[in-house]
């Protein structure tokens, strides 16, 4: 299976922000749902895993946010994978309006296959890489996020939770997509000084990394710094801390946009 997998998804109404529009975290769970779809198809359902006691664990994510997604909207999600190793494989995904066939999210995915009890490293089984073979191809053209002139003036915010029990998933960890909300959450206040009722701040791209799980009870620490500024576009460093230890690192790029979608100038 070196050509990529395709499968349409339907945008749930459920699924809209308050701007009725697909958020990041959703565009991150429709990834995850592709993937599980995608190594389904190859044979490898969940049910293989658990009889052979491994998981995959997502270590790294980079999701870009080409136009805002409304309900409607079909999307046609292809992936596939564009290498491997012994215990990691990178997963592209490209996401394309299933009406009109524009891109409107791409990301690409590090997945570690784990030893279910021990939660480490275990070695890829053969067969898995015989039937998903990489093809070398990234959907995300830039690897690095873009860079932006320091910001003349310094922003930061700092602010803490407790997780919650229903913020985790079948491994009683929490789900990778719900670090996107606590993070835009998070940015959107730094920001809620600058905005106004013409102007908002839009998430284009995340890089994020999961370096440790957050557990139900764990009370964390999210800050987020403005980095970088250019016209419309500003780099954001986030992490997520409980206590001293890093759990979650990530680098936001976002526009400064009209309430109709259109750039403008930022803070900077």
């Amino acid at each position: 299976m070196t050509q990529p997998y395709t499968t349409r998804l339907r945008v749930r109404h459920y699924e809209m922000n308050a701007r009725n529009e697909l958020p990041m975290s959703a565009l991150f769970r429709l990834f995850q749902e592709t993937a599980m779809r995608v190594t389904r198809a190859a044979g490898f359902g969940v049910e293989w895993f658990v009889e052979r006691q491994t998981v995959w664990v997502l270590r790294a994510m980079i999701v870009e946010h080409l136009r805002p997604i409304h309900y409607p909207d079909e999307l046609d999600v292809a992936s596939w994978l564009s290498d491997a190793g012994k215990i990691r494989v990178h997963r592209e995904y490209l996401a394309r309006d299933a009406a009109s066939g524009e891109i409107v999210a791409r990301g690409r995915g590090e997945w570690v296959h784990l030893n279910g009890k021990t939660m480490m490293p275990t070695r890829i089984p053969a067969e898995i890489l015989a039937r998903m073979q990489p093809n070398g191809v990234s959907a995300v053209p830039r690897l690095e996020p873009r860079a932006y002139p320091v910001p003349r003036a310094p922003v930061e915010y700092r602010t803490q939770r407790r997780v919650q029990r229903y913020e985790t998933d079948g491994l009683q960890h929490v789900n990778n997509a719900v670090y996107v909300d606590w993070l835009e959450e998070a940015l959107a206040d730094a920001v809620a000084p600058f905005a106004s009722v013409g102007r908002y701040l839009r998430v284009r791209r995340h890089d994020i990394e999961y370096a440790h799980a957050a557990l139900p009870g764990d009370h964390v620490e999210i800050v987020v710094r403005l980095v970088g500024a250019g016209h419309c576009a500003s780099a954001w460093q986030a992490q997520i801390y409980r206590g001293d230890a890093l759990l979650v690192r990530d680098h936001i790029t976002a526009l400064w946009v009209t309430n109709d979608g259109k750039p403008i100038r930022g803070q900077s």
